[in-house]
């Protein structure tokens, strides 16, 4: 599939040219349940969050989900069985679109590259001198009286 076709994924790429790989399959399981799995591969030209060039980022994603017609069909899964519930129809590339925004790294950057330097001088270092304190029991020593004998 053409990759310009996933404009959700290609929010933050640099380019959308290219293709998306994607190997499918879909089987009943034992239990009569409609079930896809496969695997979906491309790779996204992102910017690097180190030095801000192009980086092209390998992105694989494995589909497991079963596709139900019902939410009460949910109940004969486990709780690690990922599902889609339609009802008016699947959108396959929506799905295909999800599952690979879920593979994207948190990160996008070079294995080897120097982070970008400033490009500005740092600011002067600012030295606060430390405030004198008053003593709150002055004023009170001041009241004081001397003994008288």
């Amino acid at each position: 599939m053409p990759l310009s076709r996933f404009q959700r994924l290609l929010e933050g790429a640099l380019a959308s040219t290219g293709d998306v790989r994607v190997s499918g399959r879909f089987v009943r399981d034992a239990r009569g349940m409609p079930h896809l799995t496969g695997q979906l591969q491309t790779v996204l030209s992102l910017t690097c969050q180190r030095c801000l060039e192009a980086v092209d980022v390998p992105v694989t994603a494995d589909v497991d989900v079963f596709l139900l017609g019902d939410e009460a069909y949910a109940e004969r899964l486990s709780e690690d069985e990922d599902y889609v519930v339609f009802d008016h129809g699947l959108d396959l590339p929506e799905l295909l679109e999800d599952e690979l925004i879920l593979a994207l790294p948190l990160v996008a950057r070079h294995d080897d590259c120097e982070p970008q330097i400033a490009l500005s001088e740092p600011e002067p270092e600012v030295v606060v001198a430390p405030v004198q304190k008053e003593n709150p029991f002055q004023v009170l020593a001041s009241l004081k009286q001397p003994d008288s004998e």
